[in-house]
Order: structure tokens, then C-alpha cells, then sequence
């Protein structure tokens, strides 16, 4: 069975340190017992992940499949939302979800080609096709039993945490928190909450042979709005004002409020997400 990178390892150890260890341990079987459910048989080729162990499998026939097993707690969120982005055709299809006492699996489809928009940068007619999938996901309803994002964005704001940042900054001063944090409550009051991935960076979205695909959700619910803000906030390398046109432009294509769509980027950008 594909073995898990030392450097998975230490993470899962420094995140969750009462989880990790029994993760560890059960994963060789936890494997093999879902690639017994699957009829299918690991390849060897393992993919970057934070801290979740992520291998690829084949079927009899040669389909590919992605396998991912995380000990985080919120990984059954994650793996709600994944189910249903892809009950939409916003994902991969999903062949499994399985949670075990120590982890969450779940098994979807890999995606050919497969760079995503931090690989290969995306062309217009690739921002027409993230619209185009943002103004599906809009009309969706929030997964059930899944977290609000809000909650998570301010705390985020009100203690930002120093060991989740992106690499090449830091946490906002103080006043733009402030200033952010009465946006989000304002945001909050009248949020209709539905389906959102929260986390749709360049690399959550992949090229298809002939579209696109969303992986990799935060696990929450919220808005189109706010995906719209991250996507447009990420592909402007976190630059606030070529962020928020880009925001409007997307939102317009998308069919949600540019001015939603903006606000959620002062928001994004101040929680440094």
C-alpha cells in the first residue's frame, strides 16, 4: 500500500496531536479496505496535501480514482460539501464517503488534464466557465449539518491565527480587522446561506478535457458571493483593488450582487484566507 509522506505525518502531528497517532496507525488498513470496496488498486503516485494523505487507484479498467483519508474533525464537513458540489456537477463524481473512527475517506474521479488555475493561467473563456459554474452554485441550498463560514471569518479576524497564513503574508493590522468585521456582521444579517465551496483559490480549480472542476472545499456553508470574492481575490495575488474589479466582472457573469461580491473581498483579504 502507498505510504504516507513523512512530512503529512508531522503535520497531522502538530494539528491534531490526540488525533494523529491512531490516524496513522489505521491507515494501511483503512486502505486496503477501501480499495476492496472500490475494486481498485493503488498506483503509488500520491498528491501534495497539507495534512491528509491523498493517493491515486485504478479500476480493472484503467479509470483513475483520487483517495483522500484526513484526521481533521471537519473533514466530514469537507466531504458533505465535495457530495454536493458534485450532486451538481460541480465536482468529480463522488464513489465514496466513508467516515471510520479515525478519519473521513472520500474517492472521486480524477480529473484529465488536471492543472489547475495555479498551474496553468486562466483565459477568459476559463473565467466564463467559473462564472458559469459560480451562477449554478448560487442557486444551490447549504449542505445539511454543515458549519456558517461567518463564525470562522471572524474569528479569523478577531484572532487571526499565526500558524494559518498565507506564505507570503501575515495578518492584517488590527484596524483593517476592525474595519472588515463590520462589514461581515452587515454581510451576515441578510446572507441567504447555501451551497459555497470557501476555499475557491487557484489551485481548487482544475482543467477538465473540456471544463472545469471544483475540489477541495473548506467544508462550510455561505454564499456564491463570497466564493466569487476568494477566486477573484487569489487570482489578483491578494492585490485589493485589482481584486474588487475582478470580484464585480465575475459576479456580473455569475448573476450575484457585485457590490456583495466586493464587500466579501474586504472581508476575504482582511482575514488573510
Amino acid at each position: 500500500m502507498t505510504p504516507l509522506h513523512p512530512d503529512i505525518a508531522r503535520a497531522a502531528h502538530a494539528r491534531w496531536p490526540d488525533r494523529a497517532p491512531a490516524w496513522i496507525q489505521a491507515l494501511p488498513v483503512e486502505l486496503a479496505e477501501v480499495c476492496a470496496a472500490l475494486s481498485v488498486t493503488p498506483t503509488g503516485r500520491t498528491f501534495s496535501a497539507r495534512s491528509a494523505h491523498v493517493v491515486e487507484a485504478t479500476t480493472r479498467t484503467g479509470t483513475r480514482l483520487i483517495l483522500r483519508s484526513s484526521p481533521d474533525p471537519d473533514a466530514v464537513h469537507q466531504a458533505a460539501v465535495l457530495d454536493q458540489l458534485a450532486r451538481v456537477g460541480l465536482a468529480p463524481v463522488v464513489h465514496l464517503l466513508r467516515n471510520t473512527p479515525t478519519s473521513t475517506w472520500t474517492a472521486m474521479d480524477a480529473v484529465e488534464p488536471g492543472a489547475s488555475f495555479a498551474e496553468q493561467e486562466p483565459q477568459p473563456r476559463d473565467l466564463a466557465g467559473a462564472a458559469a459554474m459560480l451562477r449554478v452554485l448560487a442557486n444551490e441550498g447549504g449542505a445539511p449539518s454543515v458549519p456558517s463560514i461567518v463564525p470562522w471569518l471572524r474569528t479569523r479576524l478577531t484572532d487571526p491565527p499565526a500558524d494559518d497564513q498565507p506564505p507570503h503574508r501575515g495578518p492584517e493590522p488590527a484596524e483593517a480587522r476592525e474595519s472588515a468585521s463590520l462589514v461581515l456582521d452587515q454581510l451576515a444579517t441578510d446572507m441567504a446561506v447555501g451551497l459555497c465551496h470557501a476555499d475557491l483559490s487557484p489551485p481548487n480549480v482544475l482543467h477538465g478535457k473540456s471544463r472545469l472542476w471544483f475540489i477541495d472545499p473548506r467544508g462550510m456553508n455561505g454564499e456564491g458571493a463570497y466564493d466569487v470574492a476568494v477566486l477573484a481575490l487569489k487570482l489578483s495575488d491578494d492585490h485589493l483593488g485589482t481584486a474588487r474589479a475582478l470580484a464585480r466582472s465575475i459576479a456580473l457573469s455569475s448573476g450575484v450582487s457585485p457590490d456583495r461580491a466586493d464587500a466579501w473581498v474586504t472581508v476575504a483579504d482582511a482575514a488573510t484566507v
